[in-house]
């Protein structure tokens, strides 16, 4: 841009013209007295003058014209160097002069309206920031509790304030650490919000990220691949989505506080629901997420997983330790299974059995007349029955943990115990039947791959989806009817069996999300490789994960399905002493149990001896199908020693 020229024309220098002027005028002039005569040739002389000095003045225009515009020229280019040398001072430079001047906006007297829109502004940041730290989903909690200030966020707001008094900028790397810590602190309130609410645990990244595949598969047993492919992108999108509103959060509050007028609304806004907090009466199950005035720390769960890992070699070792103590113990026990006299055992877990199904209202009322009738089928066809109870060590899934503790006689309570305890390999119950010189047998039709874990189990025979050479639809998450799995089993192993049996089978008709049930089919003979079930109507329930509010129906129906087929088989094809235990490995989900805690699962024995029944009863266990109304239970951990025990001769005494 050129700039205004002050004057067009060009100044003589003193002593030039003005002299020369002057002389001629003097010379001009007419003596006193004489009148002065017009003169043609002066006339002429004084227009060519004239018109020398306009040519003159031209001249001197434009050559002042052309100063100035070289002189524009020269301030064009000092201006864009120096727009040159900005742009290369960075962003942070103009970062910062944006950040004063929005500073210097917002630290300037508002009006009424004004102030109450920054004020509300800078509430609903606050909210979001809460809200990202405290939200429990899919956990039960308060309604709209999580928007009261958190003690976390509280500190943040701290900080900002000094900062923003002291006139102290807020850096770069500030703003992109408290990003990260919130987005760090979402995934571990969402990981608490699942385990707690379908397992009864807390999150712990080191043994529960590893589970994230499984919980796919899970989700694709109600949802189709198009569903979860899309949930994907929507899961990746929210999480960009929330970084960035974090990040705009958290600039609204910091320009919000560069007002100290502002600090003191914010002070007192926050002190007004500190207080209301604090003397707010709240539900017991709920009084973990408060701290007196403000909504819980997300701190301590952070150390308690940092520990968690730092410890880990410790945590091994003193696990190891209790593996070796129990083999130990294991070790002194009488084991020659003797007292069996040969007799077939078959080992029954039924998925996701609980004792909410003798408990809870619902439940009672829906299985009153299956449990009868399978008490009064089984005693006419010379059964002996009893009922008693274990304590599981997990709930609401997980199952490979209650199979563990059940075959080892080590409690498994989380990831972590189970890998030490894959790696150690202690004597398992297989083993022990092995010894015993029975034929081992496996059954899990939900295993998908022919895992190495088999042999840590030392089971002979191993029955895994792929083996069992089922050709039918699946329901659900069970790959295939547990009808069809007692079917395949005995016609594979029970009918041509040459030598004692034990066989652990693990059914999975059963198993949430319980949104597709097979029927029952009359015919045994009818069933073969399971491709009838293509052309047998199936049971569907609207059931989605993780909405399981709805699903109580659709659960118990599942047992009922599994009892059901149970006493057809054991009806029909157990017609020998065998020892027929059922148990269940966990209680199902909170919301289909009547909200209990309760870890406890039933366990039912029967045989056509009452001999091999009979120890049972000793240590407790009631008469007939339904358990002994008792608080108290022992935990799975001692199924294996006290089986030993009860079936196994004196050990001889050791030789000196």
């Amino acid at each position: 841009m050129k700039k205004p020229h002050a004057s067009k024309k060009k100044l003589d220098a003193p002593g030039d013209d003005d002299t020369r002027h002057e002389t001629d005028a003097e010379e001009s002039a007419p003596e006193p007295g004489e009148r002065e005569e017009p003169d043609a040739d002066d006339d002429g002389a004084d227009d060519d003058d004239a018109d020398d000095d306009d040519a003159d003045d031209a001249d001197d225009d434009d050559e002042a014209d052309d100063d100035a515009d070289n002189d524009d020229d020269e301030a064009d280019d000092d201006e864009a160097d120096d727009d040159r040398d900005e742009r290369e001072d960075g962003d942070s430079v103009e970062e910062e002069g944006r950040d004063d001047s929005e500073a210097s906006r917002a630290a300037a007297p508002l009006g009424g309206l004004q102030l109450a829109r920054a004020t509300l502004l800078f509430v609903g940041a606050v909210a979001l920031l809460d809200a990202v730290v405290n939200v429990r989903y899919p956990l039960d909690e308060p309604a709209f509790w999580y928007l009261l200030p958190s003690t976390d966020i509280a500190a943040v707001l701290l900080n900002l304030a000094i900062m923003s008094w002291l006139r102290s900028p807020v850096p770069r790397w500030m703003r992109v650490g408290i990003v990260a810590w919130l987005l760090l602190v979402r995934l571990l309130r969402f990981g608490d919000g699942i385990k707690g609410r379908y397992f009864a645990q807390r999150f712990n990244a080191y043994t529960d990220l590893g589970l994230i595949p499984d919980g796919i598969r899970f989700l694709n047993a109600s949802r189709s691949w198009w569903e979860l492919f899309g949930g994907g992108l929507l899961v990746l999108a929210a999480i960009a989505g929330l970084v960035f509103c974090c990040h705009l959060a958290l600039r609204r509050i910091e320009l919000y506080l560069s007002a100290r007028r502002h600090i003191a609304i914010a002070a007192a806004l926050c002190g007004v629901c500190y207080f209301v907090t604090a003397n707010t009466k709240h539900s017991p199950r709920h009084a973990d997420l408060f701290a007196q005035g403000f909504a819980a720390s997300a701190l301590p769960r952070l150390q308690e997983n940092f520990l968690f890992l730092w410890g880990v070699r410790g945590q091994k070792s003193a696990y190891g330790q209790l593996i070796n103590e129990t083999e130990t113990m294991l070790a002194d026990l009488p084991s020659d299974l003797a007292k069996l006299h040969g007799a077939n055992v078959y080992l029954i877990l039924v998925e996701s059995y609980g004792l909410t199904m003798f408990v809870w209202p619902p439940h009672i009322e829906a299985t009153s007349k299956l449990y009868d009738v399978f008490e009064q089928e089984l005693t006419k066809q010379g059964f002996s029955m009893a009922t008693g109870m274990l304590a599981s060590p997990t709930y609401g899934g997980q199952s490979w943990l209650a199979h563990a503790t059940l075959d080892t006689g080590v409690p498994v309570h989380d990831q972590l115990d189970y890998e030490i305890l894959s790696s150690r390999k202690p004597r398992p119950i297989a083993t022990y039947f092995r010894r015993a010189g029975y034929r081992t047998v496996v059954v899990q039709p939900n295993s998908t791959r022919d895992w190495a874990i088999g042999d840590f189990y030392d089971f002979e025979q191993k029955y895994y989806n792929r083996q069992l050479g089922y050709r039918g639809p699946a329901f659900a998450w069970a790959t295939m009817p547990d009808q069809f799995v007692l079917d395949f089993v005995h016609r594979k192993e029970i009918a041509q069996h040459k030598q004692p049996l034990f066989i652990q089978y693990v059914l999975v008709s059963s198993h949430a999300p319980w949104s597709a049930l097979p029927p029952v089919v009359e015919d045994w003979n009818r069933i073969g490789d399971g491709s009838i079930y293509h052309r047998l109507p199936i049971e569907r329930f609207p059931i989605e994960w993780p909405n399981f509010e709805h699903a109580t129906g659709a659960y118990g129906k599942s047992i009922i399905y599994d009892f059901e087929v149970l006493l057809r088989y054991l009806r029909s094809f157990v017609d020998d002493g065998s020892l027929v235990i059922i148990l269940g490995d966990h209680q199902p989900v909170a919301e289909v149990n009547g909200d209990s805690w309760d870890y406890r699962v039933p366990v039912h024995v029967l045989s056509r001896n009452p001999e091999l029944v009979r120890p049972f009863v000793s240590r407790g266990y009631q008469p007939g199908m339904r358990p002994p109304d008792s608080p108290f239970s022992q935990g799975m951990e001692t199924f294996l020693p006290s089986f030993l025990v009860d079936f196994s001769t004196e050990r001889p005494p050791a030789s000196p």
